[in-house]
């Protein structure tokens, strides 16, 4: 039992030396990833926590599981990242994932147009659509230098040890200074002058990640009113529109009305009432800016039913053509069979049969008149006891009795 007992304490013992190497290791790997982007950050690396927590679950046996499969991902293993949420996945995992998402939302096309259209398919996790042509088809690092990087046990699992360089995001001209490693790129950790965002006070040198900033003045760019400044303290993007009121003309500058500077554009009721290139006509149009363009009776215009033109001057009406008028009557069945005219057509008398209200009787008559037939309703009332008794030709609304 004594010699049991000593043999499980150097085992023991032993395991933790283990894993004490393991974390002493570890670490090391880390500080190696990290030490060009710190050099740059006078040793702060508050901006890599991120980063740390992938490159964790990368070193610890198991902490990595595959969506699709649910099961771990092992150091020897190809696989794939996905570039929307970092996700890790097997690589023969996320190509089946790819093909078989393809077939679901293809499968309704006919062999005709199979394959004419790019249709995406989805990360399993975070939904970020990739086209056909980027499904995976082979294993790379993580910054996607190196194809099938090799097992190496001073480089984080699945890297190739050489600098990331990927852009950053959102873009700013740099390139990611750790070596190439799971998850997201850092913030750009580079210094850059820059100004503030109303360009007031002296540039500064900031962290790229950083650029941006206020130096809290009042902005006072010119309003898109012309007249007043933005009061707001030095702020991002376009300036809030102005809250006051002042005297504005209309569009065609007739009329003056106190209106929010906001809203700088409105007209008045005015007919423009100018003359017309033609001599004869004067504009119709209310209040506008725009020219009043040419004379609405000049050139080609077409006779009363719109089957012929003619180009006659302004001062002249169009004749009638003398063909049949055609236009579809207001029962939208039938057509108008007068003569090319002026003005409204007349109403459809043309017999057809039609159905009461009831549904019981046909009788053939115009088409523009109801049938109204005298078979009295024997729908219930709202009540629920009583009929409702009344003709159907005098129901004005079927739902009332319902």
């Amino acid at each position: 039992a004594a010699a049991k007992k000593l043999v499980e304490e150097q085992f023991s013992s032993s395991s933790e030396d283990d894993d004490e190497d393991a974390e002493v290791k570890q670490g090391k790997i880390l500080a190696k990833t990290f030490t060009i982007y710190t050099s740059q950050t006078d040793g702060d690396a508050s901006e890599l926590e991120r980063t740390r927590q992938y490159m964790n679950e990368a070193f610890q046996s198991g902490a990595m599981t595959c969506l699709i499969c649910i099961a771990s991902v092992k150091r020897n293993q190809a696989v794939w990242s996905c570039c929307g949420c970092f996700c890790i996945f097997h690589l023969v995992c996320i190509q089946k994932w790819a093909k078989d998402s393809l077939f679901l939302v293809s499968s309704p096309l006919t062999d005709d147009n199979f394959g004419k259209k790019d249709y995406p398919w989805p990360c399993p996790k975070c939904r970020f659509e990739y086209k056909r042509s980027e499904t995976p088809s082979r294993y790379y690092c993580y910054c996607g230098k190196v194809e099938n990087p090799a097992l190496d046990p001073w480089l984080v699992p699945h890297s190739c040890g050489q600098i990331c360089e990927r852009e950053f995001k959102p873009s700013c001209g740099h390139k990611c200074l750790l070596l190439c490693h799971p998850g997201p790129c850092p913030p750009c950790p580079k210094m850059v002058t820059t100004t503030c965002h109303c360009k007031k006070a002296k540039p500064v040198p900031r962290r790229c990640s950083a650029k941006e900033w206020s130096c809290r003045l009042p902005c006072g760019r010119t309003l898109l009113c012309g007249q007043h400044t933005c009061e707001n303290s030095c702020h991002a993007g376009d300036c809030q529109p102005c809250p006051r009121v002042s005297k504005q003309r209309c569009i065609c500058g007739r009329q003056t009305a106190e209106r929010l500077c906001a809203s700088p554009q409105w007209q008045c009721d005015q007919v423009c009432g100018k003359c017309l290139p033609c001599g004869n006509h004067t504009c119709e149009r209310v209040c506008h800016a725009d020219p009043c363009g040419d004379c609405p009776r000049s050139g080609k215009r077409s006779c009363p039913c719109e089957k012929s033109k003619f180009t006659l001057p302004c001062t002249e009406d169009v004749p009638t053509c003398g063909d049949s008028c055609d236009k579809v009557l207001e029962c939208g069945i039938h057509k108008c069979s007068q003569r090319c005219h002026r003005g409204p057509c007349e109403i459809c008398r043309q017999e057809v049969e039609k159905q009461c209200r009831c549904g019981k009787h046909t009788k053939r008559m115009p088409c523009h008149k109801p049938y109204l037939c005298e078979t009295k309703c024997t729908k219930i009332r709202d009540c629920q006891k009583h009929q409702c008794r009344r003709k159907w030709g005098k129901l004005l609304d079927l739902h009332v009795i319902l």
